[in-house]
């Protein structure tokens, strides 16, 4: 997902590195704006589910960028969807989601990190 600054995208940054991305839907449901949240954690590397090493802060060429066009997707995208329907269905597969942060872009390199969404589904009976 590509980060760039703008009135619906907000960015945090807290100690030791921890982030938090909040992109705001055009949506309103019950009188508030639908937001989707992600957060990177604070840690340097931990460990996977399979017990490989997991890096959570990657930076290419811009060349990724081009080659991995297909994938990236942008607010604009989202904005097509209500929370609960990119919640459910288009991010709920078991993948790993990163925030490509376009505003901390340096000598044609990008950065990349790992985040969790901290959005859930609800549950109907």
């Amino acid at each position: 997902m590509a980060f760039t600054k703008g009135k619906n995208l907000e960015k945090k940054i807290y100690s030791d590195n921890f982030r938090e991305y909040t992109l705001s839907l055009n949506s309103k449901k019950e009188n508030r704006t639908e937001q989707l949240l992600f957060s990177k954690p604070d840690r340097k590397n931990s460990m996977s589910e399979k017990g490989s090493l997991r890096i959570d802060t990657r930076i290419e060429n811009k060349s990724f960028l081009k080659k991995h066009q297909k994938d990236i997707i942008d607010l604009d995208f989202l904005k097509n969807f209500t929370e609960e329907y990119i919640v459910c269905e288009l991010l709920s597969r078991s993948q790993t989601f990163y925030i490509i942060d376009l505003t901390e872009k340096k000598k044609r390199k990008v950065v990349l990190y790992s985040v969790f969404l901290l959005n859930y589904c609800p549950i109907g009976e």
